[in-house]
């Protein structure tokens, strides 16, 4: 089955997204990330590159990243 619908980023949740890979292509780094489809649960494969790197104030390491979205 395919999926052809559009992602709306207000019903994507950074808890239903499992990050499965970090590579560079292009001199450019790029994330491969799954997620369900919001309107038919369909599994999706998401490609996304960094269009930015920044400092953060997150605390090391990020094991206890659920905490944040509680």
């Amino acid at each position: 089955m395919t999926c052809d619908h559009d992602l709306d980023p207000e019903y994507l949740y950074p808890s239903d997204a499992e990050l499965l890979d970090i590579f560079e292509r292009d001199d450019t780094l790029h994330f491969s990330i799954a997620l369900p489809c919001p309107e038919c649960e369909q599994a999706l494969k998401v490609t996304a590159r960094a269009e930015s790197i920044e400092e953060t104030d997150l605390e090391l390491p990020l094991d206890d990243a659920e905490e944040r979205y509680d």
